[in-house]
């Protein structure tokens, strides 16, 4: 973690650890920040606009307002749980005046997932499936109960399960009606800031296509990177093709890094090849490309093409035919304008000519930016199915 101060009014930023002085927006702050890669995360912050280095790579992202360096952080797990009506889980402990996510802290020699599934026992007396527990991924928000601490949690997902009585330190439990407007003031911010915004979402998981190599351009690695990573800090599941090198890996091994959810779908001959992917977080063998395909259009909200080859224009085109034809409603993405020019430049040419209908062409994304890319997947509109019944 690299720890800056901000300069008041003069739009320096002094590094504490080199000494060394970067120029940044100037901002009317005295304060201490946390500077860390762009995310999408539902945190406390302020937005800035990133300056950049000569060479026009992005310097600062965005900046974190933390109050201070030595902010301590409570490391928890915790799991959403509905019921049949889509209603949230949420309890109290003693002595605690928030209502919260069941879960608790990790004890020694636990993963994240091994203490939700035991905290939950001991607080709910529910014996939560480890295999039904999808993980979402990591969020940062202030504590409820500790005064100038943060909340860094490992959020889960499960089935509905069936839930009586409190047991242990929870007083109260309660299902939450998340999609009112006006909540309960009684809620911790990590629900507020972080759980629910993320369940109001249409997208939760995006199908990544793109190439098992890394092109002849570094910059086409670094958007894979980013892509991977800003997934991961917005919550969003990534589902991709379940290899470990070129591109594929890239956007893998960055969304794990950042503490996000990876599935892969590969087929049984290319795991047998040794370009499986080991260390996701959950790897889907399947016997054909075709089942892989079908499987990871199930398994996605939306889709995402970065720069690839023949392949990724074979997943690209199908999902998108798919979506033209009605066999579903989810839209597809072109990531990086510039790589993919060629190509729309034929779809316009393909379009003008009458081969395909001007609001097939009008509903595929092209987005630059992981901000512009959500924003457009969450606004999206589908068009009318090509043949109606």
């Amino acid at each position: 973690m690299r720890i800056f101060r901000l300069l008041a009014g003069c739009g320096l930023m002094t590094s504490r650890i080199t000494g060394s002085v970067l120029k940044v927006p100037c901002i009317n702050v005295d304060r201490v920040v946390r500077l860390e890669d762009w995310i999408d995360q539902p945190i406390a912050s302020e937005e800035l606009h990133p300056p950049r280095w000569s060479s026009g790579r992005v310097l600062v992202q965005r900046i974190i307002s933390m109050g201070s360096v030595s902010m301590p952080s409570i490391v928890v797990s915790a799991v959403i749980i509905q019921d049949s009506d889509g209603r949230l889980l949420t309890v109290r402990k003693r002595g605690a005046e928030a209502f919260m996510l069941p879960g608790g802290k990790p004890e020694p020699g636990e993963d994240s997932r091994q203490a939700v599934v035991r905290e939950v026992h001991e607080e709910l007396g529910v014996a939560l499936s480890s295999d039904d527990l999808r993980r979402v991924g990591v969020f940062t928000t202030r504590a409820a109960n500790e005064a100038g601490h943060q909340v860094v949690a490992t959020i889960f997902t499960h089935t509905p399960v069936a839930v009586s009585e409190p047991a242990a330190e929870i007083e109260q439990i309660r299902w939450l009606d998340w999609s009112v407007d006006a909540l309960p003031d009684d809620l911790a911010p990590l629900l507020v800031e972080a759980v629910i915004p993320w369940l109001r979402r249409r997208i939760r998981s995006v199908a990544v296509f793109t190439g098992a190599k890394d092109g002849t351009d570094p910059h086409y690695r670094v958007e894979a990177t980013a892509l991977g990573r800003g997934l991961a800090h917005a919550g969003i599941t990534l589902v991709y093709g379940g290899g470990k090198v070129g591109m594929m890996g890239a956007v893998a091994d960055a969304a794990l890094a950042a503490g996000g959810a990876v599935i892969g779908v590969m087929p049984q001959h290319l795991v047998d090849g040794e370009i499986a992917h080991l260390s996701l977080t959950h790897l889907e063998v399947v016997r054909t490309m075709h089942e892989r395909k079908q499987r990871m259009s199930d398994l996605a909200d939306a889709f995402v093409a970065l720069p690839g080859g023949g392949g990724t224009l074979d997943e690209l085109f199908e999902a998108w035919t798919w979506q033209q034809l009605g066999v579903h409603s989810k839209p597809v993405a072109l990531y990086d304008s510039t790589f993919w020019a060629p190509l729309t430049a034929l779809l316009n040419h393909m379009t003008i000519e009458g081969f395909i209908r001007p609001e097939d062409r009008a509903s595929l994304v092209i987005a630059d930016t992981i901000h512009q890319l959500m924003a457009d997947l969450e606004g999206w509109t589908p068009p009318p199915p090509k043949w109606r019944s």
